[in-house]
């Protein structure tokens, strides 16, 4: 019986974050958001823990760019179908942590400006694929591209 206690009590420390809810789209869109999901847990879990305290949903959308939507409360990361089409998985990731942090700053109210707000999310975005083991060069070479860019 103590052992049972003792279980139960050990499963209610564990702290458990929820994952959000992916939207279907594409062939199988929602799997490859789901290994990109994997990917930041494994590699970052601070960035995965903050990604899953921020985004309620992943939808995707027909653009040339992700990007972020709140709406009534419900904190959103909308998947550009061409970051999908590139298909890769540290892309995808490369994503979700990027547009996380736009997430995060909106719930904090920070007064930045957008400019700034780009460069924090690619810092931290180049943090994430710096822990990855095989990023892609273009993927590497595109975050310092804006990171000069959008330098303050």
């Amino acid at each position: 019986m103590k052992r049972l206690f003792y279980s139960l009590l050990l499963l209610l420390t564990i702290p458990c974050y929820g994952q959000p809810i992916i939207s279907k789209a594409g062939d199988s869109w929602d799997l490859k958001i789901d290994s990109a999901i994997q990917l930041i847990k494994e590699y970052d879990f601070e960035k995965y823990h903050t990604f899953t305290e921020v985004c309620q949903r992943i939808d995707f959308w027909k653009s040339s760019f992700s990007s972020t939507s709140i709406v009534e409360g419900h904190y959103t990361i909308l998947v550009a179908d061409a970051d999908v089409k590139l298909n890769s998985i540290n892309n995808l990731a490369a994503v979700l942590v990027h547009e996380s942090l736009h997430l995060l700053i909106a719930m904090q109210d920070l007064n930045i400006s957008e400019r700034e707000e780009e460069y924090r999310c690619y810092l931290y975005e180049l943090s994430f694929v710096k822990n990855i083991p095989t990023p892609e060069p273009w993927l590497t070479a595109n975050i310092y591209e804006k990171l000069h860019y959008y330098k303050p």
